[in-house]
């Protein structure tokens, strides 16, 4: 049985939405007050989004490295970008959050199976040229500009920005287009091939379906599912022995009924009951763990591995035990009347 700090989880909690221009955390105006008992006070901070405010600072130093980059990459293919990661869905727990700007080859495309072959097929340059020469100017062009500046992952680099204090990853990639795209032009449809330098692999990926079915299953349930990707979020954050990443934790909740992550005022339980029997049926039902699709409709199945099970076992665990610690506060009237004021 876990035994959660709440103590200590609140005030790493507070530390990952602590302001320093104002020295104050986002968080409820009543957080650390003691109107609630602690494992209460923890649930339900947890799944309070990051302010607007503070999103939107990750959006500009996203901004300012395409304007850099604009003004001075020296190509013969223009760039498209896009800005993906959990601050587009709102479901990020950090103040300073990270964010990837796609920094796209805009002159050719790649098609899907159904429309090859290309009518007008490109010819001018080599795609994997061109490529590893937006990522190396790129790079330059960061270094000249930034003091913090990896390039060594294998798909991306990433730039910190001090002075607003966020970290951007550029990610290089092509346009993929698919026959819906082609009928509809929306870009919901519309894919990109990440490139694995190392590699010399192109990834494919629906990114902009993904925020799009995200956000669309957020607003249907009043914020619930956007508040259970939270706090799950947060369970891992404060147990480094669950090992999932986001993504994998946003496909969880995704996976899961409208109608168990509808919210309303102070339903925060609900919603962490309803997250605790999903995971226990995906750890006893194999087939239906592996059946588990990506937010994007794709047939990606992130739980198809076994690797995921020692994880999920210890996030239900940690989950379970803060179901029972306040669900046992909740029998107490002066706590129900406290959540009022609260």
């Amino acid at each position: 049985m876990a035994n959660l700090d709440y103590g200590k989880r609140l005030i790493n909690l507070s530390a990952r939405r602590f302001d320093g221009d104002t020295g104050k955390a986002d968080l409820s105006d009543s957080f650390g007050k003691s109107i609630l008992p602690k494992n209460l006070e923890y649930l339900i901070e947890s799944m309070r989004p990051i302010g607007k405010k503070y999103n939107e600072v990750t959006l500009q130093a996203a901004e300012n490295v395409k304007k850099h980059l604009e003004r001075d990459l020296d190509l013969h293919f223009g760039r498209a970008y896009r800005t993906q990661g959990s601050v587009m869905t709102s479901t990020n727990i950090k103040l300073h959050s990270d964010i990837d700007l796609l920094t796209i080859i805009d002159r050719y495309h790649f098609l899907a199976p159904a429309l090859c072959p290309p009518q007008n097929p490109y010819r001018d340059s080599e795609p994997d040229d061109d490529i590893w020469a937006l990522r190396r100017q790129s790079t330059r062009i960061m270094k000249t500009q930034y003091d913090e500046v990896d390039d060594s992952g294998h798909k991306s680099i990433s730039i910190t920005n001090k002075n607003l204090r966020r970290k951007v990853d550029l990610v290089f990639s092509f346009w993929y287009h698919t026959q819906k795209y082609r009928d509809e032009g929306s870009e919901f449809y519309c894919g990109i091939q990440l490139y694995d330098f190392p590699a010399k692999q192109k990834i494919l990926d629906y990114p902009f379906a993904h925020i799009s079915n995200v956000n669309r299953k957020g607003d249907n349930t009043n914020d619930g599912s956007r508040k259970g990707i939270r706090l799950i979020k947060t369970l891992k954050a404060d147990e480094s022995r669950i090992q999932l990443s986001s993504f994998e934790l946003t496909c969880l909740v995704h996976s899961i009924d409208d109608s168990h992550l509808y919210y309303r005022n102070r339903e925060e339980l609900k919603i962490a009951i309803a997250i605790s029997a999903h995971i226990g049926r995906m750890l006893e039902d194999p087939t239906f763990r592996k059946s588990i699709q990506n937010p994007n409709g794709t047939n990606g199945n992130p739980f198809k591995d076994d690797k995921c099970l020692p994880s999920l076992r210890i996030l239900k665990e940690d989950l379970d035990q803060l179901i029972r610690d306040c669900a046992g506060e909740l029998n107490n009237y002066f706590t129900k009347q406290s959540l009022l004021l609260y």
